[in-house]
């Protein structure tokens, strides 16, 4: 036990040796940070910031600005006006209060008494007038004649000159673009103005409107019905046949589209339909639907057949068509000049 106690005692005798070998090395790191803060504190420009200002004064500087601000609030009409002078009493009250700013908090309240006056004489601005109260005209003259013409009574003796030279001073002349050109001569364009010949119409070769009496308007014969008609009465005289031996006309391609415009009607008034069932179109008539039929509802099949002309000649050739079995229309006669149809 004797020996454990005395090795005890060691140990806690080398802690303690350890333990102020290590309060001795970290003495010169602090002894360097409190000199580097002194040395800071000193090298601080406490003109424009101190954080260690006065608390009292910077209370009392703080209801200062917003007592400032308060009262500029309240006369803001009344600086507005041109003729009051109120407003710069304020700007020099907040220069004067400015001195003593050394915190942003102080600051910030003189950023919105310089905004709340920016404010103020954005609106004097608006409100500045050109007029009679700002410019006289009679005192300008007055003064212009005190310069150029002191004790004389004409305005024909005036020193227009000593105004001109007195100008001169105000003002200078504009430089040119001739000196970007260098050595280059430029003559001066010469401006051509050309002079608009008014045309003369003749009134001989005037086409005056032709006034429409009540026979000029002629009605148009529904030419659609009939040719419908007439091909349905056809087809069902030829019995069953070709679709396009039926419609294709070798002699005119707008014909055989007009036949095809045609036999749509047949089609879709259930008067005529296609069967396709032995590898041909077959065209032929049908019997009217009857009433139950119109009642349940007709099955119909629609398509959409495009028609070009190497398609047309293709079909003629094939089929081998040499006549049309739908007669040639004749082309329907030019209307007369001036008629409506």
């Amino acid at each position: 036990m004797s020996v454990g106690n005395g090795s005890t005692s060691q140990l806690n005798t080398q802690e303690g040796a350890s333990g102020s070998n290590n309060n001795n090395n970290n003495a010169p790191l602090d002894e360097n940070m409190v000199a580097l803060r002194q040395a800071l504190q000193q090298d601080r420009d406490t003109d424009q910031y101190d954080p260690a200002q006065d608390k009292e004064v910077r209370r009392k500087l703080r209801q200062d600005y917003r007592q400032l601000i308060q009262f500029t609030e309240d006369h803001r009409k009344e600086y507005a006006n041109l003729t009051d002078h109120g407003l710069e009493e304020t700007l020099n009250r907040a220069n004067l209060l400015f001195t003593s700013v050394k915190n942003t908090q102080e600051g910030a309240l003189d950023s919105k008494l310089l905004v709340l006056s920016a404010e103020i004489t954005t609106q004097r601005a608006r409100n500045l007038r050109m007029d009679n109260h700002l410019f006289s005209t009679d005192e300008y003259i007055s003064k212009l004649k005190t310069l150029c013409a002191p004790g004389r009574s004409s305005q024909l003796e005036w020193d227009w000159r000593k105004l001109g030279r007195r100008a001169a001073q105000y003002s200078g002349r504009c430089q040119s673009t001739g000196f970007m050109l260098g050595p280059l001569s430029v003559e001066k364009k010469i401006r051509k103005v050309t002079k608009q010949i008014r045309l003369t119409k003749n009134k001989e070769d005037l086409v005056q409107p032709s006034k429409l009496e009540q026979g000029d308007v002629q009605q148009q014969t529904n030419e659609t019905s009939a040719n419908v008609n007439a091909i349905y009465a056809l087809l069902l005289e030829q019995g069953p046949t070709n679709y396009f031996k039926f419609i294709t006309n070798p002699e005119s391609f707008s014909q055989t589209v007009e036949n095809m415009f045609y036999v749509s009607f047949l089609i879709r008034n259930s008067v005529a339909g296609i069967d396709d069932t032995s590898g041909q179109p077959i065209l032929s008539t049908r019997n009217h639907p009857t009433m139950e039929e119109l009642v349940g509802g007709l099955s119909k099949k629609q398509i959409i057949m495009s028609l070009s002309i190497p398609l047309w000649k293709e079909i003629i050739d094939t089929y081998d068509i040499r006549e049309t079995i739908i007669p040639t229309r004749e082309k329907q006669a030019a209307m007369a000049e001036g008629k409506w149809y």
